[in-house]
């Protein structure tokens, strides 16, 4: 399983950000003109605000923002269809999908909300799908310590639907799984039936 990104948590930085979509205009052809003079900042603020935001985010600090004591040891806890977007490192296009998140409790449990802001704070950068699913279900296993986690992501990717392929109905479905769902199909089947909705 792939380790969470360990480098230091920092924000996008705008200027360079606007200016790189500056340049990257100028370098396809477009002119600065009325219709396109802002948009190297428009695109900087989406990319910095909305994109690529996960990068000043830790995604087990929070998880554990909200540990709770565990009431009952084997509790199998799952939250799906967490609507996300992310970027493919690949192409820089979009992609998009639900992700379910499910663990098998022992000392702790985590509030929903957390683990919708730790889907977040890893999707919001360049990452591809099959590191983001791994990573995902290693941040739920570093900071609650479960017998067993699992994550499954379902995504449209704008790589295999504007360009290339053409595929416009497209699905990429990508699994990770940890302790007890490694060796319990009952498990993992209960979690995939939950990602379908």
């Amino acid at each position: 399983m792939a380790l969470p990104d360990k480098r230091p948590q920092r924000p996008p930085d705008r200027p360079a950000l606007e200016k790189a979509i500056e340049d990257l205009l100028l370098a396809s052809g477009a002119e600065l003109d009325a219709e396109t003079r802002k948009t190297p900042g428009r695109v900087a603020k989406a990319f910095a605000e909305d994109l690529l935001d996960g990068y000043a985010h830790d995604a087990i600090a929070s998880l554990r923002g909200s540990l709770v004591p565990a009431p009952r040891k084997g509790e199998l806890v799952i939250v799906s269809q967490l609507d996300f977007h992310s970027m493919c490192p690949h192409h820089l296009l979009p992609y998009k999908g639900s992700a379910a998140v499910g663990y098998v409790a022992d000392q702790w449990l985590v509030g929903f909300g957390k683990i919708a802001e730790a889907v977040d704070a890893l999707a919001h950068r360049l990452i591809l799908q099959e590191t983001l699913v791994h990573r995902l279900c290693e941040a739920v296993t570093t900071a609650l310590s479960p017998l067993g986690a699992g994550v499954v992501i379902t995504a449209e990717h704008g790589c295999m639907q504007v360009r290339g392929p053409m595929r416009r109905e497209s699905r990429v479905t990508v699994e990770a799984w940890g302790g007890v769902f490694e060796k319990d199909a009952e498990l993992r089947a209960s979690l995939a039936r939950r990602a379908e909705g």
